[in-house]
Parts: structure tokens; C-alpha cells; sequence
């Protein structure tokens, strides 16, 4: 008994090669391409944001088992979840932006001719730019008001200024890559499927 083939034209018994435009198969998206190199790029910035979120589950975990077990929580478990969801959300905001993941409406995407959704994809990567690159001064400029003011938090003393200032950095990353994935739609016809998978 042969498996039916999952894609029109493919040979039985034989696997077809994962849909890059899939959200099922981490293939190329937005900017990231078969490359190797960008592979591993895509790979190594995802890894902080992953550690972090493990540092998360950890934490949550050990300060339900301390509060329930022993009646002794973790103190300023929330103060450092606060800090850790931050850094987690901020930084893996990059990697977002990298592979064109946001949220978006496709309903009418089969009806819209290959020109307008090409200036559609040129204008709403614009638009994101822009108000990223604004985003991140003002959060450069919040953190260095927060600096200034010698502002940390209550428990552990961690800098809030250091933490607006890292959010700034990927916000003003984002908007780098938002004006590249723009100009990759104008440039090259193929990049429209991979920036609006």
C-alpha cells in the first residue's frame, strides 16, 4: 500500500520537500534565507530569548513549589519575571521582525492583484519602521531619564534604565530590518511570498 503523495506531481513513496512558505517548517522567511550562515544567525539570536524563557518556567516552578511545599516563596520571584518577560519579548521581537512573523489579515489576498500587494508589503514595512524607529528613542530616551534618576528595582537593584535601553536597541534593530524587508520586496519578484507567508 503506497502513501498518497501530499503534493500535486510528487512521486509516490518519495517525501516532498517542506513548503518554505509553510508555517509548519522553520524554512526561509521574510529575510532569512537558505543560507547557511543565516540559519545559524536566526539560530544563535534565538537562543537568549529561549534561555530566558527556561530561567521563566524555572523560576515559576520553583516558587510554586517553595510557596506550596515549605510556605516559603521565592522573594522578588515577580520583580525578576517582570525584568526576564522584558528582555524575553523585546529581544525575541527581533527575530519576528527578521522573518516577517507579525500578525496579519489575508482574507483578501487571492482577489488582490501581485502590484498592489507588492506596494501594500512596500508600504506597511514602512510604515513599521518608522514607528519602531520611534519606539526605540523614546525608550532610549525613557531609559536615560531612568539612569539619571538612579531608578532600579526594589529587591535585586537592577537597572530599569538598562532594561529600556535594551528594548530601545531591538526596537531601532527592528526597524532596520523592517526597511530591508521593504526594499527586498521592491527589488527582488519572489520575495513577496516570503515576506507575507
Amino acid at each position: 500500500m503506497q502513501d498518497d503523495p501530499k503534493t500535486p506531481g510528487a512521486l509516490p513513496g518519495v517525501l516532498a520537500a517542506a513548503d518554505p512558505e509553510s508555517d509548519d517548517f522553520g524554512g526561509p522567511a521574510g529575510l532569512i534565507g537558505e543560507a547557511r550562515w543565516m540559519v545559524w544567525l536566526e539560530r544563535a539570536a534565538g537562543i537568549l530569548p529561549a534561555v530566558i524563557l527556561l530561567a521563566m518556567m524555572a523560576l515559576t516552578f520553583g516558587n510554586v513549589f517553595m510557596r506550596y511545599l515549605f510556605r516559603q516563596p521565592i522573594s522578588g520571584a515577580f520583580e525578576l519575571m517582570s525584568y526576564m518577560l522584558g528582555l524575553m519579548v523585546f529581544l525575541s521581537l527581533v527575530l519576528v521582525a527578521a522573518r516577517s512573523d507579525h500578525v496579519r489579515i489575508s482574507v483578501l489576498d487571492g482577489f488582490l492583484p501581485d502590484w498592489f500587494r507588492r506596494g501594500r508589503a512596500v508600504l506597511v514595512n514602512l510604515i513599521l519602521a518608522a514607528t519602531s524607529a520611534g519606539l526605540g528613542y523614546r525608550l532610549w530616551l525613557y531609559g536615560a531619564r531612568l539612569e539619571s534618576w538612579g531608578e532600579k528595582t526594589q529587591m535585586y537593584g537592577l537597572s530599569t534604565g538598562l532594561l529600556a535601553k535594551i528594548m530601545a536597541v531591538s526596537t531601532m534593530i527592528c526597524a532596520v530590518l523592517f526597511v530591508l524587508l521593504a526594499l527586498k520586496v521592491m527589488l527582488d519578484r519572489d520575495a513577496l511570498s516570503r515576506v507575507e507567508s
